[in-house]
């Protein structure tokens, strides 16, 4: 197996998009008292594409801090950026994919909480012009320790390529649509935009993550021990998050606009990004258990990770 490192964008790039105040603060009531604040100052993660279109919701329309919570959502070029502000203590709550979430949870004490989304068609395999089978791609764009990582590795072994038989090639989920065009990668398996702007550069979308058996999950995922000392918090942050879901599912223009606003996609284009995903906060089942188990295994037998995730401790139970 050929591995080549690409220059790789400036990651983890923080944009604050909303304030907070200190959780032990107090305000004075009208009758002159003092009156409790909201409880808990949170510091939530999130990436950059429309699958956070609910907590992109629940920071504009200020739904967070009506559940009392303060809560300050950042920004991050990868959804594995809110993992590792966690890791540095420097965030308590983060929204990614589950594999990102089992990756980083060797690393420290990561939980998850419930999922928010999936979809077997929002993440995509797109190869550049001239390509039209997956056996013709000699050449993946990889983002290292992602659900892109684990998707190339279900692509190939649904189509029965050895790993060893193509290149990898290392480099961030922005960077891809330009590789593609430019012929340094054949072909890469994505989250939404970067699929549909790697057709815009001339690629074709040969399948999806549903067509080799992945739906993927996006996991509310929290540091640990800030979770066993805020359990009501952590809980109305999940409560939260899914009633942006029950607004989104009403009214599916509303997360193309409020994705438009926090990251200048069109609305109209992040609408369409989102069809065919599911936003429904809900708690982990069994059959979820069991396909994470097959994730942590393959990020260990990968060498991705050295020693496996057990996802029946990451993941927290009940909370949804």
């Amino acid at each position: 197996m050929k591995m080549r490192t690409l220059r790789v964008a400036a990651a983890a790039l923080l944009i604050t998009v909303s304030g907070a105040a200190c959780a032990e603060n107090q305000t004075v009531d009208e009758a002159g008292g003092a009156a409790t604040g909201p409880s808990a100052n949170v510091t939530f993660g999130v990436g950059v594409d429309p699958a956070y279109s609910p907590i992109y919701l629940a920071d504009q329309d200020k739904l967070f801090a009506a559940a009392g919570v303060n809560v300050t959502v950042t920004q991050f070029q990868e959804g594995t950026g809110g993992l590792d502000a966690i890791l540095a203590k420097q965030g308590q709550v983060t929204a990614s994919t589950e594999s990102s979430l089992l990756n980083r949870a060797t690393r420290g004490d990561i939980k998850g909480l419930a999922v928010f989304s999936q979809s077997p068609s929002f993440i995509k395999l797109v190869a550049r012009s001239g390509i039209n089978d997956v056996a013709a791609i000699k050449k993946y764009g990889v983002v290292p320790g992602t659900v892109n990582e684990y998707a190339t590795n279900k692509v190939l072994a649904a189509k029965g390529i050895s790993r060893d038989a193509v290149e990898f090639v290392k480099a961030s989920p922005a960077e891809m649509p330009a590789l593609l065009q430019r012929g340094d990668v054949d072909g890469y398996i994505m989250w939404e935009p970067w699929p549909s702007r790697g057709v815009a550069n001339g690629g074709k979308v040969l399948l999806t993550s549903g067509d080799i058996g992945y739906v993927y999950n996006l996991v509310i995922g929290v540091d640990g021990a800030w979770y066993e000392a805020n359990k009501d918090a952590a809980k109305k942050v999940v409560d939260t998050v899914g009633k942006a879901c029950e607004q989104l599912t009403a009214d599916a223009a509303k997360a193309g606009a409020v994705t438009e606003k926090a990251i200048k996609v069109p609305a109209a284009e992040a609408q369409n990004l989102l069809q065919g995903v599911e936003c429904k906060v809900r708690d982990f089942t069994d059959e979820d258990l069991q396909r994470y188990t097959e994730i942590a295994k393959f990020q260990q037998d990968s060498k991705i990770v050295e020693k496996a995730a057990d996802p029946a401790t990451v993941m927290v139970r009940g909370v949804a």
